[in-house]
C-alpha cells in the first residue's frame, strides 16, 4: 500500500522515499481487517522493508 501510494503521486511531486504516514492506519485496518493496533505494527513492519530496498514484486 505504501508503494502504491508512492507510486500513484505525479514524479514531480514525489519524495525520494516512500512515506509510510501516506497511508492511514484506518486504510490498512480497513483494507486488512485487522486493529488499529495492528495496522501501526504491519506500516512500521513495511517501512522497514522498504527501507532495506524491497519495492515489490
Amino acid at each position: 500500500m505504501i508503494l502504491a501510494a508512492h507510486a500513484e503521486l505525479p514524479a514531480d511531486q514525489r519524495p525520494a522515499h516512500p512515506d509510510m504516514y501516506a497511508v492511514s492506519l484506518d486504510e490498512i485496518a480497513t483494507q486488512l481487517n485487522i486493529s488499529k493496533t495492528a495496522a501501526g505494527d504491519r506500516r512500521q513492519a513495511a517501512d522497514e522493508l522498504i527501507r532495506s530496498g524491497y519495492r515489490g514484486r
